[in-house]
């Protein structure tokens, strides 16, 4: 799969997700997630991430 297409859609997703009114959700999602892959990927003597309550 080349970039180009990568891109492609990509962009197709972001222009769903604002249209859906899902992009606020969507981001959070992501910035949990990525906290989350910090978090397990972390050294023990680095501090600790403080997450965000998640709520359900």
């Amino acid at each position: 799969m080349g970039i180009e297409r990568l891109i492609s859609i990509a962009a197709t997703l972001a222009v769903l997700a604002v249209s859906t009114d899902q992009l606020p959700r969507i981001l959070h999602t992501v910035r949990v997630a990525e906290l989350h892959l910090i978090r397990d990927s972390q050294s023990s003597k680095w501090g600790h991430v403080m997450l965000l309550p998640q709520t359900k």
